[in-house]
């Protein structure tokens, strides 16, 4: 099944440019939105339509289809008379070609400002300008009751930048330009593990996905990393970025390693991380899960470039980030670091938040237990014996204070924290100790699994659902109170693993890999049909895909 324009912005490796279609205010892409070409690099949540565009005829709109491939953008008129080509000539810079009819492009805000005799500049949203170019043919600017209409018919340069510039020049032709970009995904693609017969047109397409989203360094982005989204979501979350790292360490290492640290050039003075960043704002006050510590040591179990110098590189921050939850977010003093949102979790609206904040739940000691176990190993190989004492004490400490204050005896539970009132939940989340294994008790054990093994109630044929069918506030399209995420999923894959159980992996993983498949790569997929839902063409979802293919036989 080809992509549209809906389901995959087209744009390219390094570039802020992407073309899409996305009604404003809505999440993920939307066939009946027009063709946008966006600006990605502004304030998060900011309007990144620059220009709508559509293929005109004698003064009216022609319908037209569209083939999308990775090095060119084609709009063909149904009627067969009449096409637009885009290609990248840079990650800079976008060529559009239109034949046998006019291309409209609609100026969402502003107004154009004239640039020489065959040149225009627009505001390109927060950060930075769009130059136009003509190439040949016509570029005819209209201004209509405060509204801006320019019309091509022959050959234009868009070019971005953040400050200004000269006029952008046409180098080689349009075709030549296709193919360089197309070389370069296919000897990028390469470097990914080739896969079995069933899993190839799956490998291709998702290997385009992070590819398409990487962008070159600019403001916040201090190296060149993979974005979440190209079409709502144009930023980066402080845990999407490890699975960005995890899924592209068999292709770059570098990229890989950046993907990690972007966060952490934001670290604060308490050694927080921002909940997210954009190239022109990040957000802080909300957090994301310390799963880190755990995601570096899958790293390095699997990929041998990881060495010292990474381990040097990040060992101080690690130890500041950790150090933070818990001085700064254990007001009781208990031993057991609390969340003040459910977006601190990652699980954003999961049901075990409606009891309230400040909670402290089991999924989050789990995740600091992992932290201080791989501090622990990191300062032992650094050579730094009494501190990795220190911190194989307090993971051990953790460890027993949340067996004590989660563990019933017969499930896990969250407490408020400061009453230490029991809070009870049919939420996934309560069951991510079980990536702790053999840590854990027998019954402790058996309690996470319980219902996460084929024919569970957390299971659907397209894999695990956050909330149960059969719990009284499962919803469909619940976010994270019913539908199955592919972090999710891989969490639960690597805890599997962790116990033994490994048929239950590879049969989830599998379950996994054929759904997004079928289904698309979305944000998340309903709980009750696996329908992909909210945003497009998704780098975790992408990377969970890499990283269970790179694994397979």
């Amino acid at each position: 099944m080809m992509p549209t324009l809906a389901a995959f912005p087209f744009s390219r490796r390094r570039s802020w440019i992407s073309i899409f279609r996305r009604r404003v205010g809505a999440a993920g892409g939307d066939p009946e939105a027009p063709i946008s070409l966006r600006v990605v690099a502004g304030i998060l949540w900011e309007e990144a339509e620059i220009f709508d565009l559509h293929l005109e005829r004698l003064g009216q709109l022609v319908e037209c289809d569209e083939l999308l491939r990775p090095d060119l953008l084609t709009l063909r008129a149904r009627d067969g008379a009449g096409t637009v080509q885009m290609a990248f000539q840079d990650e800079h810079t976008l060529r559009l070609r239109v034949q046998d009819a006019i291309l409209r492009l609609d100026l969402r805000r502003g107004k154009p400002m004239r640039l020489g005799r065959e040149g225009w500049g627009v505001r390109a949203g927060t950060c930075g300008w769009l130059l136009l170019s003509v190439v040949s043919g016509d570029l005819v600017v209209e201004e209509s009751e405060g509204k801006w209409t320019l019309r091509l018919s022959g050959e234009l340069l868009i070019y971005r930048t953040s400050s200004g510039g000269v006029r952008p020049q046409a180098l080689g032709s349009l075709e030549a330009c296709a193919s360089a970009t197309l070389a370069d995904f296919q000897t990028w693609a390469a470097k990914f593990p080739v896969v079995a017969d069933e899993y190839t047109a799956l490998r291709e397409r998702e290997l385009w996905t992070v590819w398409n989203l990487v962008v070159h360094p600019l403001e916040n982005f201090r190296r060149e990393v993979v974005l979440v989204s190209k079409g709502s979501l144009i930023g980066l979350w402080s845990w999407d970025h490890c699975w960005h790292m995890l899924g592209t360490a068999h292709i770059d290492p570098t990229l890989a390693w950046n993907n990690f640290l972007v966060l952490f050039d934001h670290q604060d003075a308490e050694g927080a991380l921002p909940d997210v960043i954009g190239a022109n704002g990040l957000l802080r006050g909300i957090l994301k899960p310390p799963v880190h510590g755990w995601m570096l040591g899958l790293l390095e179990a699997r990929h041998d470039w990881f060495g010292d110098e990474h381990r040097r590189e990040i060992y101080p921050a690690m130890v500041r980030f950790t150090e933070f939850w818990f001085r700064e977010r254990d007001e009781d003093g208990d031993g057991i670091p609390h969340y003040l949102d459910g977006c601190d979790s990652g699980w954003d609206n999961a049901t075990v938040f409606d009891a309230g904040f400040p909670i402290e739940t089991p999924d989050l000691a789990t995740w600091l237990v992992l932290q201080l176990e791989w501090i622990a190993r990191t300062a032992r190989k650094l050579g730094l014996e009494n501190d990795a004492l220190i911190w194989e004490e307090k993971a051990q400490f953790t460890l027993a204070r949340m067996l004590e204050h989660f563990w019933t005896g017969e499930r896990f539970v969250a407490r408020l924290s400061g009453t230490h009132e029991e809070v009870r939940s049919e939420s996934l989340l309560l069951r991510i100790p079980l990536i702790l294994g053999d840590r854990l008790p027998p019954e402790a054990l058996a309690w996470c699994l319980d219902g996460l093994t084929q024919g569970g109630r957390y299971r659907a044929p397209f894999g695990l659902l956050t909330e149960p069918k059969d719990s009284a506030l499962f919803e469909g399209d619940g976010y994270w109170r019913g539908p199955m995420w592919p972090v999710a999923t891989f969490i639960f894959v690597e805890a599997f693993r962790a116990n033994g159980l490994l048929e239950e992996a590879n049969v989830l993983k599998k379950e996994y890999l054929h759904h997004v498949a079928t289904a698309g790569n979305f944000e998340n997929y309903r709980g009750d049909n696996g329908a992909g839902v909210r945003d497009t063409a998704i780098a975790w979802t992408a990377t969970c895909v890499l990283c269970f293919l790179s694994e397979l036989p």
